[in-house]
């Protein structure tokens, strides 16, 4: 790595780290921020890619224009690179197409009412109860309630836990172009990017603006799919909608937006 790779990075995570997200309205106005919504106000939905891929336009406009940034279809879960399915645990309305966790101790819960949070694995509180997907009776348990609920649910790496950033730098680590789901003190909700970092640079970055409670990993690299709608449609990823057939999941995340799963399914 060059000493002037060093500096670039160093530049963006100081600029990144210029504002806290608490006084510029939930984060929506912070450098970085592709989507923000305020506690209560995002409704959320996992969706599965039936063969053939994305079944939307990418380039039409809205019959009914939206508001700026009001939803975002993004690729969520990473995807088996041997079949086309989600890795790790992932329940989708309930429906459980694999409960056995992963290794990796970030979970994106959504509840029947499109809620979203962001966990621990090994510590999913919801309401008075936690659950624990080390743990093979816990893990069972939550797959129960996930289904009389209607939970929907992902795995993946978790980079800030609690406020604290959860990674390591490491020697030679890979640069890529990060997208993060996030979630603040209060609640709110939003997606982060940035340009090619390390995970750990990433996870700083995220740190230093927003101060997030938690933050977790979405899938990109060749599977970088997002659209953005609001007053326009955009394509906000790498991925055109003819490229999408090795896709396996998404998130869309709305604001003010009725939940839809039209574009799956």
């Amino acid at each position: 790595m060059s000493f002037l790779h060093n500096l670039s990075v160093i530049a963006l995570l100081g600029t990144m780290g210029a504002t806290p997200a608490t006084a510029r309205g939930c984060g929506d106005d912070i450098p970085g921020v592709l989507f923000a919504g305020c506690a209560g106000e995002t409704i959320a939905e996992l969706a599965l890619v039936k063969e053939g891929g994305v079944q939307v336009p990418d380039d039409q406009p809205l019959r009914e224009p939206l508001a700026p940034r009001q939803r975002v279809t993004i690729t969520a879960a990473y995807t088996s690179g041997e079949k086309r399915e989600p890795e790790g645990l992932f329940i989708i309305r309930g429906e459980a197409l694999d409960p056995y966790p992963q290794g990796w101790d970030g979970v994106a819960l959504i509840d029947g009412q499109g809620q979203l949070s962001l966990h621990h694995a090994e510590r999913i509180d919801v309401g008075n109860e936690r659950y624990d997907l080390r743990r093979k009776s816990s893990r069972r348990a939550f797959a129960q309630i996930a289904r009389l609920r209607g939970w929907s649910a992902f795995q993946s790496h978790m980079l800030i836990i609690d406020g604290k950033v959860d990674t390591r730098p490491r020697e030679n680590a890979p640069r890529f172009a990060r997208r993060l789901l996030y979630m603040l003190a209060d609640g709110s909700i939003g997606l982060f990017e940035t340009p090619a970092l390390t995970l750990h640079d990433a996870a700083v970055a995220i740190a230093n603006a927003l101060s997030p409670a938690m933050a977790l990993n979405l899938d990109m690299g060749s599977y970088d799919y997002c659209r953005l709608e609001g007053d326009t449609v955009q394509n906000c990823g790498t991925l055109a909608k003819a490229q999408t057939g090795k896709l396996s999941n998404l998130l869309i995340l709305s604001r003010g937006v009725a939940k839809t799963a039209a574009i799956t399914e």
